[in-house]
């Protein structure tokens, strides 16, 4: 008797998904996937997150507390800052210490009283798109171009800076070279910090091909 109901039942129900159109094995695997977190296919238990990663590893697990997981990095967060560069801990290298090197308040003092000719040893494109206000360009590769262009400029200035890209950079110390072992200047100094500082201390800034004056 149990056989012959449950065969009827089963019948019935059968009969009523093929009129919704769902076949008696798509609605088991419907059955089994709902039995799953979140309906997901082979989806995992509960906190066993484990979708792979690109070498195939599992994530790693959530930690109470939100502390980080075993070989678990933390992101960058969107508003996290950069670790401002001491421009004035630079070391000078042996074959530029022939010459001055200025810190960032030796340079603006300079600037400030208009007592000194700024040099930029960047390439001209660079120059052009934004340079210390009264700054010449200077460019390394160019220097001769450039020098018999503002060589009135460069004698009669009190004092000459050269500076560059800051950190790592030492085009302003090689211009700086030029002018002391081949022009033979003795009134030469490198801005240590450069166009970086001079930007991060949100100075005045000039744009164009030639300086504008102060």
């Amino acid at each position: 008797m149990r056989k012959l109901i449950l065969f009827v039942l089963a019948t019935g129900l059968g009969a009523g998904l093929l009129a919704y159109g769902v076949s008696p094995s798509q609605y088991q695997a419907g059955q089994a996937q709902d039995a799953r977190p979140n309906g997901l296919p082979n989806a995992p238990q509960p906190f066993q997150n484990a979708f792979p990663q690109p070498n195939g590893a599992p994530m790693p697990q959530p930690v109470p507390g939100g502390a980080l997981a075993p070989g678990q990095t933390q992101p960058l967060g969107l508003n996290a800052q950069p670790t401002p560069q001491d421009y004035d801990a630079i070391a000078v290298p042996d074959w530029a210490k022939g010459w001055k090197h200025y810190h960032w308040n030796e340079a603006l003092d300079l600037w400030n009283q208009k007592d000194a000719l700024f040099c930029d040893a960047r390439s001209k494109s660079e120059y052009d798109q934004g340079h210390i206000p009264g700054a010449i360009p200077l460019p390394v590769a160019e220097f001769d171009k450039y020098y018999a262009m503002y060589e009135g400029k460069i004698k009669h200035a009190r004092n000459l800076v050269t500076y560059c890209h800051g950190v790592g950079c030492q085009l302003s110390n090689k211009v700086a070279q030029k002018l002391v072992n081949d022009k033979k200047f003795t009134n030469v100094g490198s801005f240590f910090g450069g166009w970086p500082q001079w930007q991060q201390h949100n100075m005045p800034v000039e744009t164009g091909p030639v300086p504008k004056p102060r």
